[in-house]
C-alpha cells in the first residue's frame, strides 16, 4: 500500500501564511485530510498526476480549518464520495458537508472504510483548553498495522494504545502530525520512551510534530526514521 503526502505544512512561517495542515492519499481511493490551503492541495494533485475521480472516500481527522479547507473544492458534483467525520464535529460543518449531497458517515467507533483501511472512530483530546474530537486511520498490512494521525490531539501514545487494543496486532509504522510542537524536551523524551515501549518499528512525523520532537525522533530511530516531504511516498 502506498501513502502519498500530497501537502504538508509544518513551519511557523507556513502556519503564518495558512499553508498549514496535511493531506495523505492512501492507495488511489482514500484521502485523509484536505490541508489548509485548497490552492496548494489542488495544484499538488495536478503536479503529482492524481486522478481525483478515483477518490471515493475522504476521511477528516477533525474539523480544524487546516484539515478540512480543501474538502469544499473536492466534493462538488461528487455524490459518489463518502466523507467520514467524527460525531463531535461542529454542526455547521456537518450541515455544509451534507449540503453537497455526498454520503456522510459519523465514525463514533472503529469503522471500516474499505478493505484493510479503518478509522479509529472518535477519540478525545484537548486543544487550547477546549475538548476536541479526532479520528485516525489504520491500515492492516503484512508487516503489521500502520497508523496515520492528522494532529494527534488525543495524544499520540493514547492513539497507538487504542489501536493495538482493538486490532490485537503490532504497529509497523506511525505517520503524521503528533502535536508536540509546544512540548518541552523533557515531555518529548518521555513520550519517546513510551512509544519505544509500544514497539513501533517506523516513525514518520510531520505537520504539528515540531522541530525539536522531529529531531529527537530522528536521533533515536536512526534508519527507522522516515523523512516526510511533500510529494514523497511511503510504502507500507
Amino acid at each position: 500500500m502506498k501513502i502519498k503526502i500530497l501537502a504538508a505544512g509544518s513551519s511557523k512561517w507556513e502556519r503564518f501564511i495558512r499553508r498549514w495542515g496535511v493531506s495523505f492519499l492512501i492507495g488511489e481511493g482514500v484521502l485523509f485530510d484536505t490541508f489548509g490551503d485548497p490552492g496548494v492541495l489542488l495544484k499538488n494533485m495536478r503536479k503529482f498526476n492524481i486522478d481525483t475521480s478515483k477518490i471515493k472516500h475522504i476521511v477528516l481527522s477533525h474539523d480544524d480549518w487546516d484539515h478540512i479547507s480543501g474538502l469544499w473544492y473536492l466534493i462538488p458534483n461528487r455524490k459518489d464520495i463518502t466523507v467520514y467525520i467524527c460525531p463531535g464535529f461542529k454542526q455547521e460543518i456537518k450541515e455544509k458537508i451534507v449540503s453537497f449531497g455526498v454520503k456522510v458517515i459519523e465514525a463514533g467507533g472503529l469503522t471500516q472504510i474499505k478493505d484493510d483501511i479503518y478509522s479509529t472512530g472518535e477519540l478525545y483530546g484537548e486543544s487550547d483548553g477546549e475538548k476536541i474530537c479526532e479520528q485516525s486511520v489504520v491500515i492492516k498490512t503484512s508487516e503489521g498495522l500502520t497508523v496515520i494521525c492528522g494532529c494527534a490531539h488525543p495524544g499520540v501514545v493514547n492513539i497507538v494504545r487504542n489501536v493495538k487494543e482493538h486490532f490485537k496486532d503490532g504497529v509497523y509504522a506511525l505517520i503524521g502530525g503528533f502535536h508536540l510542537r509546544d512540548n518541552s524536551r523533557h515531555e518529548i523524551n518521555d513520550i519517546i520512551i513510551q512509544m519505544q515501549s509500544l514497539n513501533i518499528r517506523k516513525i514518520a512525523p510531520t505537520h504539528c510534530t515540531g522541530k525539536l520532537a522531529t529531531a529527537r525522533f530522528r536521533q533515536e530511530l536512526g534508519d527507522d526514521f522516515i523523512y516526510v516531504r511533500q510529494g514523497s511516498s511511503i510504502e507500507v
